[in-house]
């Protein structure tokens, strides 16, 4: 994969030579692959993988020297590689690993470039992110056009899960939510036995993984009458209060406030019970995170969501969420617009 290559080129010129990375999220984001670990050594590069993962990797990851290393301990190659002084993504590691490699290999915390760099999406990762997000939004169109008043939130959760699979996921995001009437009153709902109703509200939570890379995307069907209809203005009103406010250098905090402010102004401020959005990426949540006590500074490319909502419990629960990417002029990259029936 050429692109691959090209990207972890960029990214390798902002570390030091012995550094190693073996967060699986930090490989994905550097390799694009899904096992092993990565070492920068002096002359030469290398992914550090099981046995049973070696003939995998050669083929997905064939720019870099694929190397076997001790399972469970893949760290230990490196010493046959590179003679230090070692750097890793330590804060992204529990606390026994993180430990190890400091004791072991006298290892130095590699974890703020790793942060910095990931919170700028290059060419590449916003290619991939685009396109998980169109896996997505196309399954969620089909979906929609299959269901019919009784389907259950199971039903409807494992339609959309087939379609995305159908138009090309790897895997999904995250846990697929689907929230039918009362229910969306809870913004992580298990999808059960609820059924459609046309005449309430009905909440959809869901991602894809393309390319190593994810999208998050939640619409709410609103039926045109009270409350839910004040519900869904409201909302509306925050997401532009919110995309006029992210801008590069903003706060984490500032933007989250922008659109409290707006459901403040409805009343609806208790009613608003997490932050604002998060960065995507690599992960499903990374830096930055937009909410109350959020002092991310948000980057110039980054690549975050703007998801505020209200919610009120034995009634229901409105939540839009759209995925932005951060200029000057933030780019919303939905094709689906937040009214689509």
């Amino acid at each position: 994969m050429a692109s691959s290559k090209r990207s972890y080129s960029r990214k390798r010129e902002l570390f030091l030579d012995c550094t190693l990375i073996l967060h699986p999220s930090n490989v994905r984001w550097l390799t694009g692959f899904d096992a092993g670990i990565v070492l920068m050594g002096k002359d030469e590069d290398y992914l550090i993988v099981p046995e049973l993962e070696y003939e995998r990797a050669l083929e997905v990851v064939d720019w870099l020297n694929v190397v076997k290393g001790p399972r469970g301990a893949l760290w230990k190659k490196a010493l046959e590689l590179c003679n230090g002084p070692f750097f890793a993504d330590l804060s992204y590691l529990n606390f026994r690993t993180a430990i190890t490699l400091m004791t072991e290999l006298g290892a130095g915390d590699a974890s703020k470039t790793v942060r910095r760099a990931r919170m700028s999406k290059d060419e590449e990762e916003l290619s991939r992110i685009k396109k998980a997000l169109e896996i997505a939004e196309r399954a969620f169109l089909e979906t929609w056009k299959e269901l019919e008043e009784g389907t259950t939130e199971l039903a409807a959760a494992g339609a959309l899960e087939a379609h995305m699979r159908e138009f090309g996921a790897q895997e999904f995001a995250f846990p697929t939510i689907v929230a039918f009437g009362p229910n969306s009153s809870k913004p992580h709902a298990v999808p059960g036995e609820a059924q459609l109703s046309f005449g309430s509200v009905a909440l959809f939570d869901f991602g894809a993984v393309y390319g190593g890379f994810r999208s998050d995307i939640t619409r709410t069907y609103v039926p045109d009458k009270e409350p839910y209809a004040s519900w869904y203005h409201a909302v509306l009103e925050a997401v532009n209060a919110a995309l006029k406010a992210l801008k590069p250098g903003a706060r984490g905090k500032d933007v989250d406030a922008a659109a409290r402010e707006v459901l403040a102004e409805y009343g609806f401020e208790k009613a608003f019970v997490h932050g604002l959005g998060h960065g995507v990426g690599a992960d499903i949540h990374e830096p930055p995170f937009l909410s109350p006590s959020s002092e991310d500074v948000v980057s110039k490319g980054a690549v975050v969501t703007v998801e505020p909502g209200v919610y009120f419990k034995g009634q229901g629960g409105v939540r839009v969420e759209q995925l932005v990417y951060v200029d000057y002029n933030p780019i919303v990259l939905n094709s689906t617009p937040v009214m689509w029936w």
